[in-house]
């Protein structure tokens, strides 16, 4: 789930800043010089680089939650089984097949499989987007100090960065929290048949991950707008 609310936030925020900014160049917004083409490529490559490494962390958080609480906490319930229904006189012979108990126990078991299988791919998943963020992250985050990040603490740039950053966290962990808590007190408070689909709390991993983010953001954005005034 937080695939699909953290990457859309993101462009889309991405894509309002560099409007912004645009609108604003020559009054302490960005400058359309190679240095400042570069500068602006370094702050969006560096905020993918989070996002991409809050997507990994999101999915490794959702793989332990899974490891410790059960598959079905994160994933959802195995869902419903054949009904022991036998087939009409008639259709005997005629490509009806009864319901064994041999086939429902197959059918649990391809189901568990898959729900294993899910949760191994968050794991793989997790660990892959959350070295390959990191290190993008880390890159062009050394890039920015080699180009003079310093000098350049107080522009329209670094102050729409941080900006986008807050808004970006901010608005996945307003979706994404609530989510995925109910979804969680769902599971935890309301009974449920076995042969009733049971709805996983998948969007508590990405919740957890945007609140510190998050915070972190709100704290710079903060930090820079005193600093301007």
């Amino acid at each position: 789930m937080i695939f699909g609310v953290l990457a859309p936030i993101a462009v889309l925020a991405t894509l309002a800043l560099l409007i912004v900014l645009f609108l604003q160049r020559g009054r302490e917004g960005v400058d359309l010089s190679p240095r400042g083409i570069l500068r602006l490529y370094l702050y969006l490559a560096s905020l993918a680089g989070i996002v991409v490494f809050a997507l990994g962390l999101a999915s490794v958080v959702n793989y332990g939650v899974a490891r410790t609480v059960g598959n079905e906490f994160i994933y959802g319930g195995p869902g419903p089984v054949p009904a022991m229904v036998r087939c009409p006189p008639e259709a005997v012979g005629k490509g009806c097949v009864e319901p064994t108990p041999e086939l429902i126990e197959a059918q649990r078991i391809q189901q568990k499989q898959q729900t294993d299988r899910r949760r191994d791919e968050d794991l793989i998943r997790g660990i892959t987007f959350t070295v390959f963020g990191a290190v993008f992250w880390g890159a062009h985050w050394s890039a920015r100090r080699g180009v003079g990040e310093l000098d350049a603490m107080m522009s329209g740039l670094r102050r729409g960065y941080v900006m986008l950053g807050t808004v970006v966290f901010g608005l996945s962990t307003i979706v994404l929290l609530p989510t995925g808590i109910y979804q969680a007190l769902s599971n935890v408070l309301l009974p449920t048949s076995e042969s009733f689909y049971r709805q996983g709390a998948d969007a508590l991993g990405g919740g957890i991950v945007s609140l510190p983010i998050w915070l972190i953001y709100l704290r710079l954005v903060v930090s820079e707008f005193r600093q301007s005034t």
